[in-house]
């Protein structure tokens, strides 16, 4: 098993190894409580999030906030790199096969999942559709891991500051074509917003610093389907499922966050597998999209 990198920098030798790793996971387990802080005060505020709808289309800036700034910037003000957290655009050919290859297979499990909680009349946050999309994604997981298990994790570590603004360019662009089409066409929206926040953005979060926090604390010792895996892995995907329930969109709603959590499994994977967060964050994020354009369609027939 290869070593992990000390994260947020900390000692290098062997001498408070133990001391290092509880500090990584107080430390993501911290940033996973300002993250969903974040939420709540939004959520607080009177009127933010109607605000947001009506002129944006979606809470973008909430979101961009909450997933994407609250653990960059922490992570930075603690003495880590982004690149310690698999958020590199370097090579992104590889994480993209990844991606691609993962898709190929859950991707119409997925597109095939949500129609039929709509036909059953089912719906994602119940017990039952809970259970349908569990049972979706624990059989997707070895089917993926099988295509995958070759995959060799890009080696990246760092996050070029040119292209952290190309990254931010296209979320102000998409910002914008959200806003512009709110009241004519909020599919807009329903679109990218999963796509290039609430996906990438969690995983940058939950496989990002969480997994990686815990990772550090407790060690990879498992080997599946090619890839280093710990209780770092089964632990933030349980923590993804919570996050879920106890989100304030949809809180108290047990069967989403258990469906949610199972398919942390398998975004947790795909992140050891690829070495970034980027593969991971592809997958959520076109799950979500082509879920929310189910969910559009289904809607607008209704």
């Amino acid at each position: 098993m290869s070593s992990l990198p000390p994260w947020p920098n900390g000692p290098t030798d062997s001498a408070a190894p133990c001391s290092s790793g509880i500090r990584a996971a107080v430390v993501a387990i911290g940033i996973l409580g300002a993250a969903m802080g974040t939420l709540w005060i939004a959520a607080a505020i009177p009127g933010w999030v109607r605000w947001e709808q009506t002129m944006l289309g979606g809470t973008w800036l909430v979101q961009i906030l909450a997933f994407m700034v609250v653990p960059l910037v922490a992570v930075r003000l603690l003495g880590g790199r982004a690149g310690q957290l698999g958020v590199t655009f370097g090579g992104i050919a590889r994480p993209l096969e990844t991606a691609l290859t993962a898709l190929a297979v859950v991707g119409p499990a997925n597109g095939a999942a949500f129609p039929l909680l709509a036909v059953l009349g089912w719906s994602p946050l119940s017990w039952r559709g809970g259970l349908v999309l569990a049972a979706v994604y624990a059989a997707s997981f070895p089917l993926t891991g099988l295509l995958i298990r070759n995959v060799r994790p890009t080696a990246h570590d760092t996050l070029p500051l040119p292209h952290l603004g190309m990254a931010a360019g296209v979320l102000a662009v998409a910002v914008a074509a959200s806003a512009s089409t709110a009241g004519s066409a909020p599919v807009v929206s329903a679109v990218l917003l999963p796509l290039l926040v609430v996906g990438p953005g969690e995983e940058l979060l939950f496989r990002g610093v969480v997994q990686t926090g815990l990772d550090q604390a407790l060690g990879r010792p498992w080997r599946i389907f090619g890839a280093e895996l710990g209780w770092g892995w089964v632990i933030a995907s349980l923590l993804f499922g919570l996050a879920h329930f106890l989100s304030p969109v949809t809180f108290g709603h047990g069967g989403w966050a258990l469906w949610t959590a199972v398919s942390g499994l398998l975004f947790g994977y795909i992140r050891a597998k690829g070495g970034s967060f980027v593969a991971s964050g592809l997958v959520h994020g076109v799950l979500l999209a082509i879920a929310a354009v189910i969910t559009e369609l289904a809607a607008n027939q209704s």
